[in-house]
């Protein structure tokens, strides 16, 4: 079996228009820098001061802010005429965020940190599916959107063997820097795009 046969596997194009692939293409994308994070986010807190039980009270913030700011942003975001710019924006607040994991020198600084991060995944996440929503076909939905979660689920699976990987020999700053690197690349590249493409 060749590669093109191995990729047209995982990767069906049935029903994927251009902006479906765009928006499969940059999000596989952000899974895969934030999973080079999530197994080992613990490990990183242990590293500048915090414990096993502060890592979850911090991961907690993050999560909940997320959790709020999604509830409250969703009236205001139907409002926005172009919601592929929150998704734009979602990525670049992402990249402020990995920048300040890699010189993170305080649990404060920390606590803003995912705080920060928690906006950029309100702002990001519902504007991501809303567009990707908006280029889906009725007959084909379910598998447009099951595609993009498998996608999503192997992205982040080898995002953790990578991170590990990553971590382990070169450490968390520069991994952080490249994260957010990609992030940026990312947020400029959907900023940049023709609005009538997504």
């Amino acid at each position: 079996m060749s590669l093109k046969q191995i990729f047209g596997y995982i990767l069906p194009q049935k029903g994927f228009n251009k902006a479906l692939r765009i928006l499969i293409t940059v999000n596989t994308v952000m899974v895969f820098v934030i999973g080079l994070l999530a197994p080992f986010y613990a490990i990183f807190v242990q590293k500048i001061g915090g414990n096993i039980a502060f890592a979850g009270f911090s991961w907690a913030v993050f999560s909940i802010v997320a959790g709020v700011l999604t509830l409250l942003f969703g009236k205001w975001q139907l409002k926005v005429k172009q919601q592929e710019l929150l998704l734009a924006l979602g990525y670049l607040i992402r990249g402020l965020v990995f920048l300040s994991y890699a010189f993170m020198g305080s649990i404060a600084q920390l606590i803003f940190t995912q705080v920060l991060w928690g906006v950029g995944a309100a702002l990001g996440t519902p504007a991501f599916d809303a567009v990707y929503s908006a280029h889906t076909s009725k007959e084909d939905s379910i598998v447009q959107w099951g595609q993009w979660e498998g996608i999503a689920a192997i992205a982040a699976g080898l995002a953790a063997l990578v991170g590990g990987i990553l971590i382990q020999e070169i450490g968390y700053p520069i991994v952080f820097i490249g994260m957010s690197f990609i992030c940026f690349l990312l947020g400029i590249y959907i900023w940049k795009l023709p609005r009538e493409v997504l």
